[in-house]
Formats: structure tokens, C-alpha cells, sequence
């Protein structure tokens, strides 16, 4: 009943979050994303170990989606592209990632996020 209830939390905020940021910044480029080979073990991990899977964040606060493992990362992919894409993740007050990691995150799950 718990994951019931997470996953229409999720799935209402993913709504609410797509229908209110229309800032043209979004990368839907699908020829940029053609042209980006990367996988969730060749580059993807990286970057969620290092600023996503934290212990204060998605790494260890029980409250937190975790994103330890790849198919907990995959069942959220759609949530984490866009909060990464419209920059609302990492949040304020955290380093923010490079243009080339939401490149990253953006072209990984737009071609399927391949393991």
C-alpha cells in the first residue's frame, strides 16, 4: 500500500513539475542525443554518486528516493530527468551539475537509460 501511494505521489509530481516549467531550457535535441554513447555504468553512476547518492540526500535519508542502485535510478527516470533538466535538482544551496552532466542524464534516459 506504501509503494502504491509513493508511486501516485511520484506520478503526480512528475504532472505538476511538467505542466509548470516551460522555460525553453529543456534539451529534447534528439540528434545532440544520437550522438552521446553513455550508459549507467560507463558515466551515468558517476555523476548520481557524486551528487545525488549522498548520505544526506538520495543516498541514506530514508525520507529520499534512493538512488544506490541502477534499478531504483531506472524506475524514477522520468522524475530525475525532469528535475535535472529544469535544474530544480540538486537543490539550492547544493553545487549544481555541469551543463555536460544534464546533458548526460538528459540523452541516457532519453535513449532508454541503458545499464
Amino acid at each position: 500500500m506504501k509503494k502504491l501511494l509513493l508511486l501516485i505521489a511520484v506520478s503526480s509530481l512528475v504532472s505538476i513539475i511538467s505542466c509548470s516549467k516551460d522555460n525553453g531550457d529543456t534539451m529534447e535535441n534528439n540528434d545532440v542525443c544520437d550522438s552521446i554513447d553513455i550508459t549507467y555504468d560507463t558515466g551515468i553512476k558517476a555523476i548520481i554518486d557524486g551528487n545525488c547518492a549522498l548520505p544526506s540526500c538520495h543516498g541514506g535519508n530514508a525520507s529520499l528516493p534512493n538512488f544506490t542502485t541502477y534499478d531504483n535510478i531506472f524506475s524514477l527516470r522520468s522524475l530525475i530527468q525532469s528535475r535535472v533538466v529544469s535544474k530544480a535538482m540538486p537543490p539550492a544551496g547544493s553545487t549544481p551539475l555541469s551543463a555536460d552532466n544534464i546533458q548526460n542524464i538528459n540523452c541516457w534516459i532519453t535513449n532508454g537509460a541503458p545499464k
